[in-house]
C-alpha cells in the first residue's frame, strides 16, 4: 500500500476525531469536582464549599483541620433553590455527617443542577451536633 498525501491527512483527521472528544470528557469531569468560585465559607478550623461547576449536579464539600471540638459529629449540607412567583424555594437538599477528628473531609451526595428548570442558587452549610443541627452556618448563595 502507498501512503499517499490524502491516506496521511486522512489518517490525521482521523485521529483528531478521536482524540478531542476523550480530552473534552476528561476536562468535563475534572470540572466537575472543582469548587463554585465565590461559595467558600471558612471559619479557622473548618470550610466548606460547592462543588460541580460545569455539570449537572452539585454537592458541598466540608473540611475540618486540626479541630479541637472532642467527639462531636460534624456536618454539611448542600441546599438547591429555584426562583418562583413567591420567591426562592428550597426543592432539594443532602446532608451528611461524620464523626469527630482531627482531620474530616466530606462530601455530601449530589443534587441535580438545571438551569432550565429557571433561575437557581446552591449553598454549602456545616453545623455540629449528635442529630442533625437545627442552626447551621452556611456560605454564600452561588449560582
Amino acid at each position: 500500500m502507498r501512503i499517499t498525501r490524502s491516506l496521511i491527512s486522512a489518517a490525521f483527521a482521523l485521529l483528531i476525531g478521536v482524540a478531542l472528544p476523550l480530552t473534552t470528557a476528561s476536562s468535563a469531569q475534572a470540572a466537575c469536582g472543582t469548587a463554585v468560585s465565590g461559595s467558600y465559607n471558612w471559619d479557622g478550623t473548618i470550610s466548606t464549599h460547592v462543588r460541580g461547576t460545569n455539570c449537572s449536579t452539585r454537592y458541598a464539600h466540608l473540611t475540618v483541620s486540626g479541630n479541637e471540638n472532642c467527639c462531636t459529629p460534624f456536618w454539611v449540607k448542600i441546599e438547591r433553590q429555584l426562583w418562583g412567583s413567591y420567591g426562592w424555594l428550597t426543592t432539594n437538599t443532602q446532608v451528611k455527617s461524620a464523626l469527630w477528628n482531627g482531620y474530616v473531609e466530606l462530601n455530601t451526595a449530589t443534587i441535580p443542577s438545571r438551569p432550565s428548570d429557571g433561575s437557581e442558587r446552591f449553598h454549602a452549610c456545616w453545623g455540629v451536633g449528635s442529630s442533625q443541627p437545627s442552626s447551621w452556618d452556611c456560605g454564600p448563595w452561588v449560582g
